[in-house]
């Protein structure tokens, strides 16, 4: 039963990493970055970054 699931330590480490993602886009937006998700990507004058996180 102590093998259910992933070990703990790899569910934090991967939740610290998935919000620090989180905070670095948002200091991106707050920057003036032009960020779309994957779906959202149309072909216009001005470059756009990708969120990986989607």
């Amino acid at each position: 039963m102590i093998d259910d699931g992933p070990p703990i330590k790899f569910v934090a480490l991967w939740g610290m990493f998935a919000l620090l993602m989180l905070f670095g886009q948002a200091q991106l937006i707050s920057h003036g970055a032009n960020i779309s998700l994957s779906y959202q990507v149309e072909q216009s004058a001005e470059p756009a970054l990708m969120a990986a996180l989607d």
